[in-house]
């Protein structure tokens, strides 16, 4: 799974990251179904991790930030048939240091990078947990790499195991 930033863009969450503590990870909320008992799959399986939301709030001394995984794991029928699947929204909080006041985009930049890195090991924890409660063998998660953006690459573009995160300060 990939972060990939702008130089802009890691250099906003650099400034803010100079600046931070972190004071907890949470889980907010969760969601796991399997298939029911009996039902048939084809083999081989895919599964592929991916990050559906990251969300901020800023109040002058602390920066919340969820970041929401989604996992999903499918036959290779045709339709394809789902085999399990598991959403869980983490919530990070961190102590901003120095009377620093982070702008928005150091707070975007932040949160679509540094944020979803502490989550991450959290998420594959949570997952290989959730997955043996619910029958089926824990999948092993990718690193979570962070790289530079490059305006030519596109997701499609991307191998079909790896899952990307594109940031912007739109």
């Amino acid at each position: 799974m990939l972060i990939s930033q702008t130089a802009e863009q890691i250099k906003a969450l650099g400034a803010l990251q100079d600046h931070c503590e972190i004071e907890a990870i949470t889980l907010q909320s969760c969601t796991a179904m399997r298939a029911k008992h009996g039902t048939s799959f084809n083999a081989p399986f895919s599964a592929k991790p991916k990050v559906s939301n990251i969300s901020q709030v800023f109040d002058g001394r602390e920066l919340v930030v969820e970041v929401s995984f989604e996992y999903a794991a499918w036959d290779s029928a045709d339709p394809p048939e789902r085999v399990f699947s598991v959403n869980c929204t983490f919530e990070v909080s961190y102590r901003i240091t120095d009377g620093h006041v982070p702008s928005e985009s150091e707070r975007t930049a932040f949160s679509k990078g540094t944020a979803v890195f502490n989550c991450w090991s959290y998420a594959r924890e949570f997952l290989r947990d959730i997955t043996a409660r619910l029958g089926h063998q824990p999948p092993i998660l990718p690193l979570l790499r962070i790289i530079p953006k490059k305006a030519e690459a596109k997701a499609s573009e991307m191998p079909d195991h790896t899952a990307r995160l594109e940031t912007s300060q739109d």
